[in-house]
């Protein structure tokens, strides 16, 4: 559906060079929900509108369903971005039209007969569930409301992909669950690809099966959603999107290690097994379970004292039974 080779961006002021983006290699699927995190500054927001072309690339191929949108020229380039649309976080509504107006009015732009605008944009009104405010002003609208606005008018023009930049970094935590929700479901009945900027952790456990970390125009890590949370490889990544728990001095002998639990291990007595199996005491320092696109993880901090080889073959057994394991203090 989407894929990226080799995409730099370079912003140039006066003889001052800033490169927001640096060699970026990227593939989405079609049907995806595709995360794109970092801190401010990483390049999130160039990258999306680099998709788009709203940025020009300085190098690299930008393929959207097979087509090199790069290399488009105008005519082409209006083409290809009727198939993806775009959401914003303020977002961007034209305040002297009604709601149905401001659906309406991409349709209205490419001279979309009457009946057929008044069929879609009252269909796209139910789709979000604003059917009572087709008449309301964007004034007279909550935060998710005029949200809900915006993705039934990136709708309007039957796009296959939809670029969320930030869309939800305006609303309060439940509001965005909502919208969180409203896309999941637009994904499963339409088929939409989505492709989500944010720096909200929540927002890609909820939503997103994969996900690109970004930090200083890099890549650092992508993949799928629940292995980069469950276990992260790189340094970087794990500060950025574990909770970094300063375990107590006292708490340091010994091994201590970090576990996660997935494909259902969260629910198995692993500890007491441990202590069974191979005779040793085991000491939970800290532990909790959280929910990564309806799927369970347990992350668990323990504190073993055995030697080396009963380690091993302890970490041995944790992998065997689909418990990630990392070594954060030998004894």
């Amino acid at each position: 559906m989407i894929k990226i080779n080799n995409l730099s961006k370079i912003y140039t002021k006066g003889k001052n060079e800033v490169a927001a983006l640096k060699d970026i290699n990227l593939q989405v699927a079609k049907g995806d929900i595709y995360g794109i995190i970092g801190l401010s500054g990483a390049g999130k927001s160039s990258l999306i509108r680099c998709i788009n072309r709203l940025e020009e690339p300085t190098t690299g191929d930008i393929y959207v369903n097979g087509i090199n949108i790069v290399t488009l020229k105008d005519k082409e380039l209006r083409s290809a971005r009727k198939k993806m649309s775009m959401i914003f976080q303020n977002f961007n509504l034209l305040n002297s039209k009604t709601v149905f107006e401001n659906i309406a009015f991409p349709l209205r732009l490419i001279k979309i007969p009457e009946q057929k605008i008044q069929e879609k944009a009252t269909e796209l009104l139910k789709l979000v569930e604003l059917n009572d405010k087709s008449n309301s002003y964007p004034s007279q609208l909550s935060g998710g409301q005029k949200q809900r606005v915006g993705i039934a008018r990136a709708l309007a023009s039957e796009p296959d992909v939809l670029l969320c930049d930030e869309a939800t970094s305006a609303l309060d935590p439940k509001t965005t669950h909502q919208i969180l929700s409203l896309l999941k479901n637009i994904n499963k009945q339409l088929g939409l690809t989505i492709v989500i900027i944010t720096h909200e952790m929540d927002v890609i456990k909820e939503i997103c099966n994969r996900v690109a970390i970004l930090g200083g125009g890099y890549v650092l890590e992508k993949g799928n959603t629940i292995d980069i949370f469950s276990k992260p490889g790189n340094k970087t990544t794990k500060h950025f999107i574990e909770d970094q728990q300063k375990i107590p001095e006292k708490m340091l002998s010994g091994n201590i290690l970090n576990l996660s639990f997935t494909d259902g291990s969260a629910n198995i007595p692993i500890i007491s097994k441990i202590t069974r199996e191979f005779n040793v005491d085991v000491n939970i320092v800290s532990g909790k379970i959280e929910y990564i696109q309806e799927k369970q993880i347990g992350k668990l901090t323990i504190q073993i004292d055995t030697d080396r080889h009963k380690l091993l073959d302890i970490i041995d057994y944790l992998n065997k039974n689909h418990v990630k394991a990392e070594v954060i203090n030998h004894g």
